[in-house]
């Protein structure tokens, strides 16, 4: 069974966080955690480089939104404020993660993807 196309909407049909104007829904754009989250997203995505589905968007949100958390927390540590050493280790763990998951989606340059017959052979590049 075929699924119909998707059809693209009007810029005016999308929501204000699809179309890039808000960060997420209820946010003011202004304040500094909101400048740091668009930073760390514009970064991310400019290293994913064009042509980004909306799971990568998703995904190089959610890396940005632990990033951010883990950044809190560090500052709150530094500042001389108690933090629970497991928060910041689960933040600081979980950003690396979701990061690392999001360049495995993009081969780095220079180092093509081995094939799965390579990688069966043992011959893959690690």
């Amino acid at each position: 069974m075929s699924r119909p196309p998707i059809i693209p909407r009007a810029s005016r049909q999308r929501s204000a966080v699809s179309n890039g104007s808000r960060i997420l829904v209820g946010v003011n754009g202004n304040s500094a955690l909101a400048r740091r989250y668009r930073d760390l997203v514009t970064d991310l995505s400019a290293e994913l480089g064009q042509g980004q589905g909306e799971a990568e968007r998703l995904q190089v949100r959610n890396v940005a939104t632990l990033q951010l958390h883990a950044e809190e927390l560090t500052a709150r540590l530094i500042r001389g404020e108690v933090v629970d050493p497991e928060a910041i280790t689960r933040a600081t763990n979980g950003a690396t993660r979701a990061l690392a998951a999001l360049r495995r989606r993009k081969p780095s340059k220079g180092r093509s993807t081995p094939t799965l017959d390579a990688y069966r052979a043992g011959r893959a590049d690690r």
